[in-house]
C-alpha cells in the first residue's frame, strides 16, 4: 500500500507514452487521456491519505507529468501542426525556462528537480490538460496564448523560489507564502 501512489505514478508514464499511436483514434485517446488525468489526482491523494508522500514520489509525479506534457505537445503537432506551429516558439521559451529552473536546482540544491508543486504549475497542468480537450471538441486555438502565459508565469515563480529559498521544498505551494 505505501507503493501505490507510485505505481499509479508509473502507470500515467506508460498511458502518456501510449497517447501518441492512439491520437487518431478519438474514443479510446479520450479515455485514456482522462485517465491520465485522474491518476494525476490519484497519486497525491493516495499518497497524503496512505501517508506515503516522498520525495521519490514528488519526483515520479512530476516526471510522469512532464511525460504527459510531452506526449500531447506531440500529439498537438501531429494533429495540429500548421494550425499550431506559430505557437512554438512559446513553447520554446517554456522549455528554456524549465531547462533554467532545472540547472538552478542542480548547482544551489545539488539534486535534479523537475519541478515544484506550486499553485502555479498545478493550474499551468490543469490547462495543459485541458487545451486538447478543447482543441478536439471546439476546434478553437484561443486557450492556447493564456496556457502560454500561466505557463510562463509559473516557471518564473519556480525559478524564483529556488533562489530565494535557502533548501529545497518540492511543495512549496507559491513564492508569496513562508513554509
Amino acid at each position: 500500500m505505501k507503493n501505490l501512489a507510485n505505481l499509479v505514478s508509473i502507470g500515467r508514464m506508460f498511458l502518456s507514452v501510449s497517447l501518441v499511436p492512439l491520437r487518431d483514434n478519438i474514443p479510446v485517446f479520450v479515455l485514456v487521456y482522462l485517465a491520465c488525468g485522474a491518476s494525476d489526482v490519484l497519486d497525491g491523494m493516495i499518497a497524503r491519505k496512505t501517508g506515503s508522500e516522498s520525495v521519490m514520489g514528488a519526483r515520479l509525479d512530476s516526471l510522469a507529468d512532464v511525460l504527459m506534457f510531452g506526449a500531447v505537445l506531440w500529439v498537438l503537432l501531429l494533429k495540429y501542426g500548421e494550425t499550431l506551429s506559430g505557437y512554438l516558439p512559446l513553447v520554446g521559451v517554456v522549455v528554456l525556462l524549465k531547462l533554467g529552473n532545472v540547472a538552478i536546482a542542480m548547482v544551489k540544491f545539488r539534486c535534479f528537480v523537475i519541478g515544484l508543486h506550486t499553485w502555479g504549475n498545478k493550474l499551468t497542468g490543469l490547462l495543459v490538460y485541458s487545451a486538447p480537450l478543447l482543441l478536439l471538441f471546439f476546434r478553437s486555438r484561443g486557450v492556447i496564448l493564456p496556457i502560454f502565459i500561466v505557463s510562463v508565469l509559473a516557471a518564473l515563480e519556480e525559478g524564483a523560489i529556488h533562489l530565494a529559498s535557502g533548501k529545497l521544498d518540492l511543495n512549496r505551494k507559491s513564492l508569496f507564502l513562508k513554509q
